[in-house]
């Protein structure tokens, strides 16, 4: 009996659902509207006057899709008169041989895309980026705790490289290695 009951119910109050009888008591309300009718309304009850509130949106005239201006600068970059034969490949592709110390100065032989070997010193230039070579650092062995061999640096080349931010457009100087 209950079951029939609850059935004869469930018939008679899906039409009204369906047809938006209930509607307003379960419309979710937006609270800025209610804000902005709340602060606008003016006259009689049965007049009602509402007003455009821009608060929390976006402006309609505005386009949705803007261009972004762009902030490159101009590095001053060594003429390519001057630029030596280290300067006509990308850092990335040489390729670190050997390190030596002729007469207290560090040295290294680095291997560049085309087959040839050359030898850097400090503050030379290499890379296509003026890249100037600030420190050739040497692999350093010690004895740990356990007496277990600690290898504590690679041998490498650090290149300083000067570039442009993309998103600031400030100027900025960048470590890079060549490793073995």
């Amino acid at each position: 009996m209950r079951m029939i009951l609850l059935n004869y119910f469930g018939l008679l109050l899906l039409p009204l659902l369906l047809s938006g009888f209930f509607v307003d008591s379960f419309a979710q309300v937006d609270p800025v509207l209610t804000e902005a009718t709340e602060l606008t309304e003016v006259g009689d009850a049965d007049e009602t006057r509402f007003v455009y509130s821009p608060k929390g949106r976006r402006d309609p005239f505005a386009p949705l899709v803007q261009e972004k201006q762009k902030i490159a600068k101009k590095i001053n970059r060594r003429s390519e008169k001057i630029k030596g034969q280290l300067e006509k490949f990308e850092l990335s592709q040489y390729r670190l041989i050997a390190m030596m110390v002729v007469k207290g100065i560090p040295r290294a032989m680095v291997k560049a895309p085309d087959g040839k070997s050359y030898t850097v010193k400090l503050g030379e230039y290499i890379g296509m980026n003026d890249g100037l070579v600030k420190r050739i650092e040497t692999k350093t062995v010690s004895i740990g705790e356990n007496g277990m061999r600690v290898e504590k640096s690679p041998d490498r080349i650090v290149v300083e490289e000067i570039g442009i931010d993309s998103v600031s457009g400030k100027t900025v100087k960048e470590n890079r290695y060549i490793v073995m």
